[in-house]
């Protein structure tokens, strides 16, 4: 049987590796492969598997989907052409581990005092932060479609604890903790990799260049795995796939480089390591045909945070026009893409550029899928948007907020500590409220319009708004 998993493609990936890797890379291949091509009878209703692909500052001008012409990411298009493309889908933080806490838990990272990325105990003490996600919350994303009877599997970036010496309390909960099957990860505590190779505990990763240019083709390995050996027990699939791509460290392969050949180093480096992430992104779409997976298994693909402020990113990350970049309140660091596919029930090659919508929608989203319902006593941040598959416009009705605690005055969009979206209008303020900024995002999504001298009273409202959910928070 053909190789079916792979899609058409080129550039070659495994001259330069040892004949027996390539051969134990083989028979992972092949025996990932179904013996047939119709529909599996995964589930026995109507709920989808769901892949939530959460890429690692990818940035919203980084793909062709979103406006990209230098960069290829065919499968990304293709996603899109086969699904709907959301313009206004943001992040809860402008970094990572308080942006992936909103996914896990429905609510905004400072409930939780997830202020910043997940690091070594001393400097989470110096900023008033915990060493790992609370793991006795009442409810997690998780846990809920565990308990709704889903098989569920998180695979690549955990990084809300733990993780290995320096960066990671190896004392933190292991993913499986919050409600998985099963787990493997980096940047969190349990099963990972060593090179491109299965590996049983928590190591640090990011001196492991083997790792860091193979990555996205090892998480996409397991998970391929993973639905293979789930697809036919009767329950359907959660899998949260959270690249490590396009996160620094990049020391993509001569091969990965290769279809940028002959362009200044940057480029070659930032848009090889995309494409790479593209390809193996297309063969899980390819697998999940071969598997018979495809007409009710629901694919988003996002990223955590705008493009990097770290080389190479820092030069050739396109945040497609929106000002600043990660750690930015800004659009540039906080509306990043968002895809949907679902054959048959979302509309192939639609644009939505009115829905506003969050990573704390997403819980109680996923929740409504699995027929789950949500526990009196939780109250999420986020909205049910499960209108979005039925192809309608999801119209917002709770505000979306943004604390950011390390704010650099000096940084041209650094400067923001507070934000509020409100309907069309989004406010920002630093610490003090020495400067304040308005923007009506509907007619200014480059936030290039500051609109606060003219409109003093929605100022007022929004200050009052975000003061009103700041009393809500732990210190």
């Amino acid at each position: 049987m053909k190789n079916s998993f792979l899609p058409p493609f080129t550039f070659p990936q495994f001259s330069s590796l040892p004949k027996a890797l390539v051969g134990g890379l083989l028979f992972l291949g092949f025996s990932c492969q179904a013996p047939k091509t119709e529909e599996s009878t995964v589930a026995t209703d109507d709920r989808p598997n769901i892949i939530f692909i959460f890429a690692d500052d990818w940035g919203y001008g980084d793909l062709g989907a979103y406006g990209a012409t230098e960069v290829k990411t065919p499968n990304l298009d293709k996603l899109a052409e086969q699904g709907t493309k959301f313009t206004q889908f943001h992040v809860t933080s402008g970094v990572c581990s308080p942006s992936r806490s909103s996914v896990i838990t429905g609510h905004f990272p400072a409930r939780h005092r997830v202020h910043g990325h997940f690091a070594g105990n001393e400097p989470n003490a110096k900023r008033n932060m915990p060493n790992w996600l609370d793991e006795n919350l009442p409810v997690y994303m998780p846990q809920l479609m565990q308990d709704a009877g889903y098989t569920t599997a998180h695979f690549g970036k955990w990084h809300l604890g733990g993780g290995g010496l320096p960066h990671g309390d190896l004392s933190a909960p292991e993913p499986k903790a919050y409600g998985y099957d099963e787990t493997r990860v980096w940047n969190g505590n349990g099963p990972t990799w060593k090179g491109d190779q299965l590996w049983p505990t928590t190591r640090y990763m990011d001196d492991d260049s083997t790792w860091v240019h193979s990555s996205s083709r090892i998480v996409v390995d397991v998970t391929i795995d993973f639905l293979e050996r789930n697809k036919d027990k009767g329950s359907p699939m959660f899998v949260n796939l959270w690249l490590k791509d396009p996160h620094t460290p990049l020391w993509p392969t001569d091969e990965q480089k290769a279809p940028y050949a002959g362009m200044e180093p940057d480029k070659e480096i930032y848009f090889g390591v995309l494409t790479d992430a593209d390809r193996h992104i297309g063969r899980l779409m390819e697998a999940l045909k071969e598997l018979g997976l495809n007409e009710n298994t629901l694919v988003i693909f996002s990223s955590d945070n705008g493009p990097a402020i770290a080389m190479p990113a820092l030069t050739v990350g396109s945040t497609g026009g929106l000002r600043g970049r990660k750690v930015d309140i800004f659009e540039g660091g906080v509306n990043v893409p968002f895809i949907v596919r679902w054959p048959g029930k979302v509309d192939a090659g639609k644009v939505d550029s009115t829905s506003v919508l969050s990573t704390v929608d997403l819980l109680p989203t996923f929740a409504a899928l699995a027929h789950k319902d949500l526990p009196t006593d939780y109250q999420p941040d986020g909205e049910n948007i499960i209108s979005i598959f039925d192809n309608k416009t999801f119209n917002r009705t709770k505000p979306l907020f943004w604390e950011w605690r390390f704010a650099v005055a000096d940084r041209p969009n650094g400067w923001v500590s507070a934000a509020v979206r409100d309907g069309e209008w989004k406010l920002m303020s630093d610490e003090k409220r020495g400067r304040v900024e308005l923007y009506n995002i509907e007619d200014d999504r480059a936030e290039s319009n500051d609109l606060a001298a003219a409109n003093p009273e929605k100022v007022t409202q929004l200050l009052a708004l975000w003061d009103q959910w700041k009393s809500e928070l732990p210190e």
